[in-house]
């Protein structure tokens, strides 16, 4: 039996508005979800991106899930201190940031890291550096398959680089790391047909790089929204991250997936301007607005219009306002948990219905 109102804190009186909650049950179950799908915890290479949090770092570690993916050196940072097995920096860095995560290497010796580099300069940069530190370092060449945000086109100049990459001295060559998140149709079949078709320049180029004799031995493919396509390829590493919390964007885009929301948003009415007006104490300052309103889905006022939100401030309408008082609490789900979570620095824990304390987003701020 489904249970609508899973969300619900009893001791809601002990809640603060706006704050995040998080469900630790419904992560439990998103992993299993993540394992199921991917056929193994090894293949599993997620993204701590969206929750920032040491606490379902952890959680992954109980599930043997040991590889992840940072973007920040504050995630990084937070990596170190759970004692994971590996961690890429998904993020091609600047020297100072190459710098630091060779400094990370040489006092961590136990870890794995890796990172990306999808042109020749930031290569002579990374090979310079490395060669005047005597120390190594292991790269992924990061490819544009039509993403076309990071990466390198999966041509000759691709093939080349890999071969710069296999014959330094001080780096080595990890494989291929493939991000296609422009891939977002709804329908699933029309998803893994685009999928399969942008995949195909993938698959050709590593090919091509192979008759060099030189062994492409890893492929990272995909965030959420092409999981399911990817977890149906052979050797091939997946990294979803919004998985674990979800949100309203995806659980939208992927209908059929067997993820729960497992985070929320609390918010409360502050005022009631007008007769058909409900103030909510929710503004842009609390949830990711990067998108057109709405950005939320309130539960319980699914079907109210939403008429504009400044930083503290959301103004719905409603012909039903009049049966709801100024103070009451309400749940909402944003539609994009990522950018959410990174705007709060502790999260509510809710256990059988009941807040039990508090997990810190450990890796919110850049620094």
């Amino acid at each position: 039996m489904i249970d609508n109102n899973w969300y619900k804190v009893l001791n809601e009186e002990e809640l603060n508005s706006p704050s995040l909650l998080v469900y630790p049950s419904r992560i439990k179950k998103n992993i299993e979800s993540m394992i199921e799908i991917s056929g193994g915890e090894e293949r599993l290479w997620p993204h701590i991106k969206t929750h920032k949090m040491s606490k379902i770092i952890n959680l992954l570690k109980e599930y043997g899930i040991l590889k992840f993916k940072a973007s920040t050196l504050a995630e990084v940072k937070i990596l170190i201190e759970c004692r994971v097995d590996q961690i890429l920096f998904a993020m091609q860095p600047s020297k100072e940031k190459f710098l630091k995560l060779l400094d990370f290497q040489k006092k961590i010796p136990n870890i794995k890291f890796s990172t990306l580099v999808d042109n020749y300069k930031s290569f002579e940069m990374f090979s310079e550096i490395c060669l005047e530190q005597k120390q190594k370092m292991r790269l992924w060449l990061d490819i544009n398959n039509g993403m076309n945000r990071t990466g390198i086109e999966p041509n000759d100049l691709a093939i080349d680089l890999y071969k710069y990459i296999f014959n330094d001295e001080y780096l080595s060559i990890m494989g291929l790391h493939v991000y296609d998140g422009h891939i977002r149709s709804f329908d699933i079949d029309e998803r893994k047909k685009k999928c399969d078709l942008s995949f195909k320049s993938v698959l050709e180029l590593t090919q091509k790089i192979e008759l060099n004799n030189i062994l492409v031995e890893n492929v990272i493919a995909g965030g959420s929204p092409t999981f399911l396509p990817h977890s149906k390829r052979d050797k091939v590493f997946l990294s979803p991250g919004t998985t674990l919390l979800w949100d309203l964007g995806y659980k939208n885009l992927w209908k059929e997936s067997p993820f729960l929301n497992a985070a929320l948003l609390t918010t409360r009415i502050v005022s009631k301007p007008s007769k058909n007006l409900l103030c909510f104490d929710l503004g842009h300052k609390s949830v990711a607005s990067e998108m057109p309103l709405p950005r939320i889905e309130i539960l319980g006022l699914e079907n109210v219009k939403h008429i504009r939100q400044s930083e503290e401030h959301l103004v719905v309408e409603s012909t039903e306002a009049r049966k709801h008082k100024v103070g009451k609490l309400f749940y909402a789900i944003p539609y994009h948990i990522c950018p959410t979570v990174a705007k709060h620095n502790k999260a509510y824990t809710v256990i059988k219905s009941k807040k039990t304390g508090t997990w810190n987003i450990d890796a919110r701020d850049y620094i």
